[in-house]
């Protein structure tokens, strides 16, 4: 029997939608469709109350903190941070700390959905009603009157709502349900073409989201469309050995463990990793950290692990640093990826990295990283024995060390801010 057990933090709780889709999929299936249609109603509703709410008190709004009339009004909805406190919504802190710090903050307005979005000096806040539903006319009617009240200059969104008029840069994480052959017609993903449709400029996380967005849209080339690379928090740090060395004891690991982070389904390629796990039996003393995704062994994986200790957690940021810290290897085996951030955290943390040559993950690892064909498990089986030696590993983390510190969130925040500042100041430039 294989050796799986769950790690229960509690510091990344995991949503119910998760857990449904694992442990009840006909259930969700059968209730989905008709809870979309009460959200979609419940936030009709609250738009028009707000709307209505908007007509008797817009005129008494007052200006954004630090704005004297003159430079750019921006209005910012934080929709990410209501139901999705990880991901983009930790690159969305990371700016807007940025932003705080920098001054940018006082042009910015943003609509706080359901008292979610972080709290940081120099920015104005509005509640607003939390998004209840994607492609929405109501929730652009809303977003419309919201950016007329506040005689906002440009839009953007932390996910892909827009207002029915008002000119938008939109920051596009990925095309991954475009390349990746999702149902297009899920809702959200109507939402997001619109936005792609409706945008007079974009900001893009890597050249390949670019390059897959400019392939899809070739309509939308002669918009702006500039970089804005992620960077890393300063958290991500190598670890003290003490802090590796509690967190191996109380999951109840071997010395020498792989780490994998996220869901185990779609395009994350974990596949791959069980497929491979089969051809190392024989290999003493190590292991397998699961970070994030379901709370259980998917049962397709179950029995794979064999012998390897596995085990399943979801760890605060302090808590991942030693993980990074006491790693063999990130395994990042995603067929495709916006940018692959984690690959990034873990160099910073001092961990060898073993990924897949295709999307963006060649921008984020560089010649830092080792390699594997993302349909072989030989391959990754021969890539994991490979990082265990000294000399590979020793030149892994010296290369990780050395290419971190290139992307910086100041960075991001400043070039973000300028692509702003630009399209709202090309007042010629509407969507086609």
């Amino acid at each position: 029997m294989a050796d799986v057990s769950t790690h229960e933090s509690g510091a990344r709780p995991v949503s119910l939608k998760k857990r449904m889709l694992v442990g009840a999929p006909g259930l969700y299936r059968a209730f989905a469709a008709a809870y979309r249609g009460l959200m979609r109603l419940i936030g009709a509703l609250a738009a028009a109350r707000y709307i209505a709410g908007l007509a008797l008190t817009g005129a008494n709004r007052r200006r954004p903190a630090g704005d004297t009339g003159s430079g750019v009004r921006i209005v910012l909805d934080g929709c990410i941070f209501q139901d999705r406190p990880f991901g983009i919504a930790r690159l969305w802190r990371a700016i807007m700390a940025e932003w705080s710090r920098e001054g940018f903050a006082n042009h910015v307005i943003v609509l706080d959905r359901g008292a979610t979005a972080p709290r940081l000096p120099g920015f104005t806040y509005r509640r607003v009603p939390r998004l209840r539903a994607y492609d929405s006319a109501s929730g652009r009617a809303m977003l419309e009157a919201v950016c007329r009240t506040e005689s906002a200059d440009l839009f953007i969104s932390t996910h892909y709502t827009y207002p029915a008029k008002t000119r938008t840069l939109l920051y596009l994480y990925d095309m991954t349900p475009e390349m990746g052959g999702w149902d297009l017609d899920q809702p959200v993903w109507r939402e997001k073409a619109g936005a792609i449709a409706h945008a007079s400029a974009y900001a893009c996380l890597s050249r390949n989201t670019l390059d897959d967005l400019l392939g899809l849209h070739p309509e939308v080339r002669d918009r702006p469309h500039p970089l804005v690379l992620p960077g890393v928090e300063p958290t991500f740090v190598a670890a003290a050995p003490d802090e590796v060395a509690r967190l191996v004891r109380e999951l109840d690991l071997p010395t020498r463990y792989y780490l994998f982070i996220g869901h185990r389904d779609h395009y994350k390629n974990a596949e791959l990793l069980f497929d491979t796990l089969p051809l190392l039996q024989d290999v003493e003393d190590i292991g397998l950290l699961l970070i994030g995704g379901a709370p259980r062994l998917e049962s397709s994986f179950a029995e794979r692990p064999g012998r390897i200790p596995t085990r399943i957690a979801n760890l605060s940021d302090d808590e991942l640093r030693a993980a990074y810290g006491g790693a063999a290897a990130l395994l990042y085996l995603s067929r495709y990826e916006g940018f692959g951030l984690p690959i990034l955290e873990a160099m910073a943390c001092g961990c060898p990295v073993i990924t897949c040559r295709n999307s963006s993950l060649p921008e984020a690892a560089g010649d830092a990283a080792l390699y594997v064909d993302s349909d072989n498990p030989e391959s990754l089986r021969q890539a994991m024995l490979t990082v265990l030696e000294p000399t590979v590993r020793a030149d892994l983390i010296r290369r990780g060390f050395e290419r971190a510190p290139g992307f910086r969130w100041r960075d991001s925040a400043e070039a973000l801010a300028r692509a702003i500042r630009d399209t709202a100041a090309d007042g010629n430039r509407v969507p086609r």
